[in-house]
Parts: structure tokens; C-alpha cells; sequence
């Protein structure tokens, strides 16, 4: 069986299937004039990647998991038809694309500990967690995927006046308080204060929860320019799966991220304990301390289309321009609470 980049939907793959020479077209998916490679070249990865899996009787079928959790055939019909082509020529007990399956337990405990630590550290322990298991699990090589920051990248802060008419906040006034006046973040701990920032000007209204005819300021930030680059760890990033790296420490660390991701989205809610961001703000100085990045990327739960950076370090970032602008239209929706 031969088959084509239209085939998949993983970017690595598709680019590894893009690089041959021959081609044709494709019987899988109907392509013509196309790439084509064929699949027993994949043999060695596809052993591996479902060697994560094992049968069970509660889960979802082989071909859900795999394109729910990865995205990575084209379609689930494409995915039935490779997999079911496949799966006789591997060593598995896996004989169907439809047959139930879930992750191995190594998998499932290795991320399943993110619940267990975010207990611990709000009710058991706080400041002596066991960083020698953390780096057991691999957690420590978990977070390398990230993002240049460059100088000439915009970001930007916005700061809601508290009275009307006063002019646009100078621009040392759109930095993070002092430390003294530093509340406890999603990300940054108490006293500490950590640059939250946005990379559209639009998304910052909603990160400060603006309403209408509210006035703000909103401040355009940079990298210094004495930084070349500094590294970002990026929560936004869909991790390929057909990579060289080994896959159980793929899958391991992207649905890791992916959970941790999920609790740094969480909007603040005005009712919310401080302790509820105890986990995030760990898990953010533990980036901090073993990758040696300099702040981290997550998705905005309140504007679907942007997304938050943090600065560990605010020193590092300058803000250049300070615009003043007012709310002049809101959009609320509420849904029912069952």
C-alpha cells in the first residue's frame, strides 16, 4: 500500500512523505499526481506508537484516540483504513481500528500525577515537593517545546482606568507593581512580580475584563534590544507526533502540557481562593529553574483567538508606546447551568 501526505494531517509526516521521489497517485485517499511512500516505510513507527495503547473495556476505539488526542490521519475514515491495514503486520494485540483501547499505564500515571501534585501542594506540602520524582516522571524534558522572542515581536498590556478623563498611564506605569503591592497570579507566586502580557491588543480587553465605556490604557511592549532572542515555553504548540524523538516520551509530555495548559487558561474568577493557583505558579517556577526559559505561552480562555505570554523577568521587556482607548461596544453572552 502506498500512500500520500493528504493521507495524514501530522506536519512532520507530511513533510517526510512530501520529500519523495516518487510519484503518483494515491490509492488511499484518491490524490492524484502526488508524494507517495510506502507504508510498510512507516512499519518501525507505527509499532511504537501502538505500543502506548493497550485493549481495555472502557475507552474509546484506536482510531478516535488517536485522531481525538493527536489530529494525526487526515480523516477517521483514512485513519480506519491505514490502521486496519496495518495493525495484522504489527506485534499487538490490537487487531481493529475499532477495538477500545486507552493509553498503557506508565502514560496514564505519568500525567495523572499533575492532579496528584496540585493536591499536595494546596493541602499537604507547599515548599518541599518532591522535585526528584518530577524529574523520574521526565517532566523536566517535558517543557522544550518553545518559541523564539525576538525583539521586534509586539506584545501588549492594557490597564483600566478607575476614573474618567485622566490622561494614558505613562509607561513605566504599564510594568507589573512593585513587589510589595504583587497579589498571587495564575502564574506568579505572591510578592513576585511576573509581566503578564498579550499578543494582540484586542485580547488584552478581555484578559482585564473591560466593559463598556470603560477607559484604559494599553501599552505596546518589546523585548530589549540587547536580547537577540530569549526561548518562550510554548503551551500553544501542536505537537507533531511522527518525530524522532522517542514517542512515549511524545505522548507523555503533550498531554502533560496539554493539562497543565488547561489550568493556566482558567480565567481568575472574582471568587476564587488564591490557593487554587498555587499548582500553576509551581509548575511555572519549575520551568523557570530547569529549562531555563524565560517565561512561558498559554491560550486565552476569555478571547479564543489570542494568546497570553508571561515574562518571568519584566526587566527584560521595555514598553514603547502607551495608547489610551474606550470601550464603546460589549458583548455578553451567558448559557444555562445545568
Amino acid at each position: 500500500m502506498e500512500v500520500c501526505s493528504n493521507c495524514f494531517a501530522d506536519k512532520e509526516l507530511k513533510g517526510f512523505i512530501l520529500s519523495s521521489t516518487n510519484i503518483g497517485n494515491c490509492n488511499v485517499c484518491d490524490s492524484s499526481n502526488v508524494a507517495l511512500i510506502d507504508i510498510t516505510e512507516l512499519l518501525d513507527f507505527f509499532q511504537e506508537l501502538i505500543g502506548n495503547f493497550r485493549t481495555t473495556d472502557k475507552g474509546e476505539s484506536l482510531k478516535l484516540k488517536i485522531q481525538k488526542n493527536w489530529n494525526f490521519f487526515a480523516s477517521q475514515s483514512l485513519a480506519a483504513k491505514i490502521l486496519d491495514y496495518l495493525l495484522p503486520k504489527l506485534s499487538t494485540d490490537i487487531s481493529s481500528s475499532d477495538d477500545i483501547v486507552d493509553y498503557n499505564e506508565d502514560i496514564i500515571d505519568n500525567f495523572s500525577h499533575w492532579e496528584v501534585l496540585k493536591n499536595d501542594l494546596k493541602w499537604t506540602r507547599r515548599f518541599l515537593s518532591d522535585i526528584g520524582y518530577l524529574e523520574d516522571l521526565g517532566w523536566d524534558g517535558f517543557f522544550n517545546t518553545q518559541y523564539e522572542l525576538k525583539p521586534s515581536d509586539e506584545l501588549f498590556r492594557a490597564r483600566v482606568h478607575h476614573q474618567s478623563g485622566i490622561l494614558a498611564y505613562k509607561a513605566d506605569e504599564m510594568m507589573s507593581p512593585p513587589s510589595h503591592l504583587v497579589g498571587g497570579g495564575r502564574a506568579n507566586p505572591l510578592g513576585i512580580p511576573y509581566l503578564y502580557l498579550s499578543d494582540n491588543s484586542q485580547t488584552v480587553l478581555y484578559e482585564v475584563r473591560a466593559t463598556y465605556l470603560d477607559e484604559l490604557s494599553i501599552g505596546t511592549f518589546y523585548l530589549k534590544d540587547k536580547y537577540v532572542s530569549v526561548k518562550i515555553v510554548d503551551f500553544t504548540e501542536d505537537t507533531p507526533l511522527f518525530q524522532p524523538t522517542k514517542i512515549n516520551e511524545t505522548i507523555k509530555a503533550r498531554i502533560l502540557r496539554d493539562r497543565i495548559s488547561s489550568d493556566l487558561s482558567k480565567p481568575m474568577r472574582r471568587y476564587d481562593s488564591e490557593i487554587e493557583y498555587i499548582p500553576t505558579q509551581f509548575i511555572c517556577e519549575f520551568i523557570n529553574v530547569f529549562t531555563g526559559a524565560s517565561g512561558i505561552r498559554f491560550s486565552s480562555s476569555v478571547h479564543p483567538r489570542g494568546k497570553n505570554v508571561v515574562i518571568f523577568d519584566q526587566n527584560m521587556m521595555v514598553c514603547k508606546e502607551v495608547i489610551l482607548k474606550k470601550v464603546n461596544r460589549l458583548n455578553l453572552n451567558a448559557i444555562e447551568i445545568k
